[in-house]
């Protein structure tokens, strides 16, 4: 099958375009993974359409962006690969609505080290004693009692759906690519207060986590954190 030429860029981070990055791996689809440097955003930025990364585009044309919008696009250039598949649509976005919900949940943990003004907080907040302090106790009070609620979600889809996957197919789909990076991030020992074995307790994640790294066009992607 003919795919259109595609150009993904982001910065050489797992993040916001790794779904995608591992959604184009397992349908065997060549892309150039364009990858910026941190040294060369203030440049790059005012040239992108809301100052903001990933970018796409296709046959060469416009840049185009929001990454969960990249994720459904390039899973449903081959409907025949399964990560999107019309019967599972439903289970699929509910699975991705609740891992929005994680993150969500997550997010005033990163942001208050990076931007302590969104919380009413002086700018320099994160770097005080005080402030320091404050983003401990959140992040461990977050990894002892948020953490779990949403493992056990996401362990309830797993079993349901056969011990495999997060949805009922037989194939990762885009909830699985979804998935991976978002439980791998709490596990790459790059995040202060946060203890890199703080899912080796939930063994259904942790074996799911190593199927999908497992699976052929991932497997020896990763050499930090679970895998």
């Amino acid at each position: 099958m003919k795919y259109p030429k595609i150009v993904l860029t982001y910065f050489n981070i797992e993040g916001a375009a790794e779904p995608t990055r591992l959604a184009l791996a397992l349908a065997g689809i060549e892309y150039e993974d364009k990858r910026v440097q941190f040294s060369e955003w203030a440049t790059m930025k005012p040239t992108t359409p809301y100052g903001q990364l990933p970018l796409l585009t296709v046959d060469d044309g416009a840049f185009q962006t929001q990454s969960n919008a990249m994720l459904r696009y390039v899973a449903s250039l081959n409907a025949g690969n399964g990560l999107y598949p019309k019967e599972n649509l439903y289970e699929i976005e509910e699975c991705i609505g609740l891992l929005d919900d994680m993150k969500n949940s997550w997010s005033p943990n990163l942001y208050m080290s990076m931007r302590p003004a969104k919380f009413g907080y002086p700018a320099d907040y994160a770097k005080t004693e005080e402030g320091k302090e404050k983003l401990k106790s959140m992040r461990q009070a977050w990894i002892k009692d948020e953490l779990p609620i949403y493992l056990g979600h996401l362990m309830a889809k797993i079993e349901k759906n056969g011990g495999k996957w997060l949805a009922s197919s037989d194939k990762p789909t885009i909830a699985d690519c979804y998935a991976v990076p978002a439980l791998r991030n709490y596990t790459r020992g790059h995040i202060d207060h946060v203890d890199s074995s703080c899912l080796d307790s939930y063994k259904p994640i942790v074996d799911y986590v190593k199927r999908f790294c497992e699976l052929e066009g991932i497997k020896g992607r990763y050499t930090d954190g679970l895998h």
